[in-house]
């Protein structure tokens, strides 16, 4: 087996290891949403216990579950370590690859050189060299071309008080099933392999920098609740409801890396906080009402599937637009995304994936 052989079956080895790393992870990434509902079913039937026996096998049982979140947190946590690793691991092989086919194509060329005889054909051997050289430039820049989505999940347990003075807690919202939806839909995609998702659960205030510097995004998914006045809601250090102005969101956005060219916001009323972001990034997506689980999961599953196949965000946007329409909604309700562009850019020039047709 040749050295260029090896390089190839170490570089296959090591996308297997991290492909199957990520699975793994998002199997406790799912149980973290899972648990997280049945701990709010527990607490909403714990409401209506009067026994005080009965209240503490059900605050024991609620221990229980929060433990478990616990220690999945911890072994999400625990396989992005292994993920970063092997990522680098795999960066370092396909490196190494590069290099040694780099010398596999001089040897090439030295053999081939000296199998023309004249001059004629050392100008078409010239010709032909160039011709490699632009597909081995070509085949490099796509397959280093690898996009990052880091989905940032808030989910608070919030208290308001209704019309009538009564306090109410707001729905719990399925951030998990928006996950795993655009998950499988990248992973159904021809970019699979371009596209790395990473996901951070009951995300804080003092996470986001982190996870940010962590993960280098091109893309930022923000989801959970919005407020009427562009607010976002995160988690504070004791797990209760943080909420985070356009302002400090702007400012945040502007001290990230050039990498970030799409911010999507899928929190309710967030498309003036989308409009402000779009100043400083290539493309952002906000809601200009409140949105419905449903209709949420629909646009972001199809936005990510239609960027996948290398389509512009331009392309993207309006697919997704149109799959609410496919799946029954009214076009009120189709037209709650809104996506905004930076000045002098053009959403049909941008693409986040490159393809032989773009």
């Amino acid at each position: 087996m040749s050295l260029l052989d090896i390089y190839a079956s170490n570089v296959k080895r090591k996308k297997d290891e991290v492909s199957r790393l990520k699975r793994d992870r998002v199997r406790y990434a799912n149980e973290i949403g899972t648990v997280s509902q049945k701990i709010v079913r527990l607490k909403n039937q714990l409401k209506n216990i009067k026994s005080q026996s009965s209240i503490k096998s059900k605050m024991n049982e609620i221990s229980r579950e929060e433990k478990r979140i616990s220690d999945n947190q911890k072994k999400v946590a625990d396989y992005d370590k292994k993920i970063a690793t092997k990522e680098r691991e795999l960066y370092k092989e396909e490196l190494k690859l590069q290099k040694e086919q780099e010398k596999e194509n001089k040897r090439q060329e030295v053999k081939t050189y000296y199998q023309f005889e004249d001059i004629n054909n050392k100008v078409e051997f010239q010709r032909l060299k160039q011709i490699q050289l632009d597909n081995e430039i070509k085949k490099l820049k796509d397959s280093k071309e690898k996009i990052n989505i880091l989905f940032i999940a808030s989910n608070p347990d919030i208290i308001y008080t209704d019309d009538y003075g009564q306090e109410r807690e707001c729905q719990k919202l399925s951030l998990d099933k928006e996950a795993r939806d655009i998950s499988e839909a990248i992973q159904k995609s021809p970019a699979r392999d371009s596209i790395n998702f990473v996901t951070k659960w009951a995300t804080r205030t003092d996470d986001l920098f982190q996870y940010v510097n962590e993960v280098n995004p091109t893309v930022i998914h923000f989801t959970g609740h919005g407020t009427e006045d562009g607010e976002l809601v995160f988690h504070d250090k004791n797990d209760k409801p943080k909420f985070v102005s356009i302002d400090a969101i702007v400012q945040m956005i502007n001290t990230l890396t050039d990498d970030l060219r799409l911010v999507v916001f899928s929190n309710c009323y967030s498309s003036s906080l989308a409009e402000e972001v779009s100043k400083q990034v290539e493309a952002t997506i906000g809601m200009n009402t409140s949105v419905g689980e449903d209709e949420a999961i629909i646009f972001a599953t199809q936005l990510y599937s239609s960027i996948g196949f290398g389509y512009s965000i331009d392309k993207s946007f309006k697919q997704a637009i149109a799959k609410l329409r496919v799946e029954g909604m009214s076009k009120d309700e189709a037209n709650i995304p809104e996506l905004y562009v930076k000045e002098g850019l053009n959403a049909e020039d941008i693409f986040l994936i490159k393809t032989k047709e773009n």
